[in-house]
C-alpha cells in the first residue's frame, strides 16, 4: 500500500524520517536520520516503480556501482532497498543550496564561477559514466553548490549503460528543457546526452532563464530539437561554446573540454570585444581554437559595441525561474507537434495538466537549520509488561529490586538528557560530526543532572510508601488486619505477604515514574527502547522477554518461595 506523505517519526528500512525534501517522478526524498542519528536523504521510491520487478534489478545494479564510486562530485549511496515495494535509496544529505536555489537567491554565476561548475560537474560525470552509470536527468535542482564544488545529486533516474529503456516503450521520463533531442526520438540515453543536459545547465547558471523556455511544453521541446537555445546577454565566445555543446545532432557537439577551454579563455582574457568602427565575424574554430566535429560550424556576427563597454564587467542578468520549470515529467513525444513561433505563448487546450507543478520538488526551508528532533514513541505495552516484571520480581527480591530499579531510572534518565541535548544542538545549528563526541564528553554534566533531578520524585515516593507502611502496621497491631499466616513478631511471609511487597514495590517505582521532575525518566526510556529494541518487531520481542521473565517470578510466588529482604533490614509483625 502507497505511503503517502510520511510524518516525521515514521520509520522506513531502520531510518526514521525527519522532514520532506521533495517529490519527483520517481519517488519523494525525505530528511531523515539512521540508527545512530546521522542524517541521511532517504528517497522513496512511488509503488509503481518499486513495483517493478526490471527497476528493482535496474536498482541493485546501479547502487552496486555507485557504492564503488568514492567521488567528491557525487552524493555517496549509502544504502538501498530494492526487494521490497517499499523500494528506497539512502545517500548522504550533502549541505548547501541546489542551483536553482543559488540562482534564485544569489543571482547568476559570473565567468569564474561558470568555469568551476562547468570543470567541477564535467569531472564527476566522467566518473559516474566510467562506473558504468548514466545520470539521465541533469537539471539545476539536482546539482548542489557546495563550498568544496558543485555535487550531483538524486540518480533516481539514474540508468546503467547497458539496461534496456527506462520507461515503457513509447514514452520518456525526463525533465523537458534539460532532455538531448535523441531522447525524444527514442535513443538511449548515454555519455552524450548526459553531457547535453551539463550544457543545459550551464546555460541556466549563466542566464538565470531556461535554456528553452518554460512554456508551453511543445515549444520546449522544439526549441530543444533546432538548437534554438536562449543565450541573451552572453559573451560571444561563451554563447557561442555552449550553443555548439546543445547543437541538436550528437555528432555536431562542441566536446565538453572544449567547452571548459572556452570558458577558462573567458575567465583569462574575457570575452572578445569587436571594433567600435566594425562588424567582425567568429567561427567556432576561432573562439575554441580547437576542432570541431561535424559539418564546417556557421558563423556568429559580433555587433558593433561601444567602446565603455569593453572595460566594464558584463552585468548578472536578473534570474527569471518560471514557477513551474525544471520538473521531471513522463509524457509521449510522439504527440509532440513544432508549433509556429506565434503561438508559443498560448496554452494549447489539453497539454495545461501536464505543465502544472507537478513535482513540488522544492519545499520551503523552516526556521533555523531545519533540523526535527525524531520524536519519543511511547511504548505501553513494552512498559506494562516491565511493570509487572518490576511487581512480581519486587514481591519476592524488594531490596534487589528497587536498587536496579534506582540505576536503571538514572541511566535512561542520563541517556535522554544527552540525546535530547544533542538534538536541541542539531536543531539549532544542523548535523555536524562532532556531535557524538560532544554528546559523550557532556555524559558526566548530563548524570550529574540525572542524579539531582531524580531526588524530587524519591522523596515523593518513599513518603508514600512510608506512610502506607505506617497505616499498614497499625491495622496489623491492632488486630484490624490479619496478613496471611504471618504470625506476631515474625517477618511477614506466605502468598497475602509477598503480594503486598510486589504492590508496594510497583506504587513507589510507579510515584518515581510519573511524579515530580519525571519527563525525562519517561523519555530517556523510549530513546533507549528505540535503540535496542526499534519498531513494532522490536516492541513485540521485548514485551515477550520481559513477560516470559515475569513468570520465572509469578511461579516461585505461587509455589510459596520466601520472601528475601537483603539489603534492606528484615521487618517484624507487631
Amino acid at each position: 500500500m502507497e505511503r503517502i506523505g510520511l510524518e516525521p517519526g515514521s520509520e522506513i528500512g531502520g531510518y526514521t524520517v525527519v522532514a520532506p525534501l521533495g517529490s519527483g517522478g520517481m519517488g519523494t526524498v525525505y530528511r531523515a536520520v539512521d540508527g545512530g542519528g546521522d542524517a541521511v536523504a532517504l528517497k522513496l521510491l512511488h509503488p509503481h516503480v518499486g513495483s517493478d520487478a526490471v527497476t528493482r534489478d535496474r536498482l541493485r545494479r546501479e547502487v552496486h556501482a555507485l557504492q564503488k564510486l568514492k567521488h567528491p562530485g557525487v552524493a555517496a549511496v549509502l544504502d538501498a532497498e530494492a526487494d521490497s515495494t517499499e523500494a528506497f535509496l539512502v545517500t548522504e544529505l550533502v549541505s548547501g543550496d541546489n542551483l536553482e536555489e543559488h540562482v534564485r537567491e544569489r543571482g547568476t554565476l559570473d565567468a569564474e564561477e561558470l568555469l568551476d561548475l562547468a570543470e567541477g560537474l564535467r569531472d564527476t560525470l566522467v566518473a559516474v559514466h566510467g562506473a558504468g552509470v548514466v545520470h539521465r536527468d541533469l537539471k539545476p535542482s539536482n546539482v548542489i553548490v557546495g563550498d568544496d564544488g558543485p555535487v550531483l545529486i538524486d540518480f533516481g533516474l539514474a540508468q546503467a549503460a547497458d539496461d534496456s529503456k527506462l520507461t515503457a516503450d513509447g514514452l520518456v521520463l525526463g525533465t523537458p528543457g534539460y532532455l538531448a533531442p535523441e531522447l525524444l526520438d527514442g535513443a538511449e540515453p548515454d555519455d552524450a546526452s548526459d553531457f547535453w543536459g551539463w550544457a543545459a545547465v550551464l546555460v541556466f547558471a549563466a542566464t538565470g532563464r531556461p535554456p528553452f523556455g518554460s512554456r508551453p511544453l511543445e515549444a520546449v521541446l522544439a526549441r530543444a530539437r533546432s538548437g534554438d537555445v536562449d543565450l541573451d546577454g552572453l559573451g560571444p565566445l561563451t554563447a557561442t561554446a555552449l550553443r555548439g555543446a546543445l547543437a541538436p545532432v550528437p555528432a555536431d557537439r562542441t566536446a565538453p573540454d572544449d567547452v571548459v577551454a572556452a570558458l577558462t579563455l573567458v575567465v583569462a582574457e574575457g570575452e572578445p570585444i569587436a571594433d567600435e568602427t566594425e562588424t567582425t565575424v567568429l567561427t567556432e574554430d576561432d573562439v575554441l581554437g580547437t576542432t570541431v566535429l561535424g559539418p564546417e560550424p556557421a558563423t556568429v556576427a559580433v555587433a558593433p559595441v561601444v567602446a565603455a563597454a569593453a572595460v566594464a564587467p558584463v552585468a548578472h542578468v536578473a534570474p527569471v525561474v518560471a514557477a513551474n520549470d525544471g520538473q521531471t515529467r513522463a509524457f509521449d513525444p510522439t504527440i509532440v507537434e513544432e508549433p509556429e513561433v506565434e503561438d508559443w505563448d498560448e496554452d494549447p487546450d489539453g497539454v495545461g495538466w501536464i505543465e502544472g507543478d507537478l513535482d513540488a520538488s522544492e519545499e520551503p526551508e523552516p526556521e533555523g537549520s531545519g533540523y526535527e528532533r525524531p520524536p519519543a514513541q511511547r511504548r505501553w505495552g513494552t512498559l506494562l509488561a516491565a511493570a509487572l516484571l518490576l511487581g512480581s520480581a519486587g514481591a519476592l527480591y524488594p531490596g534487589v529490586t528497587l536498587v536496579v530499579f534506582v540505576l536503571l531510572v538514572v541511566v535512561v534518565r542520563t541517556i535522554g538528557s544527552t540525546v535530547e541535548a544533542m538534538y536541541g544542538r542539531r536543531e539549532r545549528g544542523g548535523v555536524k560530526r562532532s556531535d557524538r563526541a560532544v554528546a559523550v564528553a557532556t555524559a558526566p554534566w548530563h548524570l550529574l543532572r540525572s542524579v539531582v533531578g531524580l531526588v524530587p520524585s524519591l522523596v515523593v515516593a518513599g513518603s508514600i510508601v512510608v506512610i502506607l507502611l505506617g497505616v499498614s502496621w497499625w491495622l496489623v497491631g491492632n488486630d484490624h488486619w490479619v496478613v496471611g499466616d504471618s504470625p506476631s513478631g515474625q517477618e511477614p511471609q506466605g502468598l497475602t505477604a509477598t503480594i503486598l511487597v510486589g504492590v508496594f514495590v510497583l506504587l513507589g517505582a510507579a510515584v518515581v515514574w510519573w511524579g515530580p521532575l519525571s519527563l525525562m525518566t519517561r523519555t530517556g526510556a523510549r530513546r533507549v527502547l528505540a535503540v535496542i529494541a526499534p519498531g513494532p518487531l522490536g516492541a513485540l520481542v521485548a514485551t515477550v522477554i520481559l513477560l516470559a521473565a515475569s513468570s520465572v517470578f509469578i511461579v516461585q510466588i505461587l509455589t510459596g518461595a520466601p520472601i528475601t529482604w537483603a539489603p534492606l533490614p528484615t521487618p517484624v509483625l507487631p
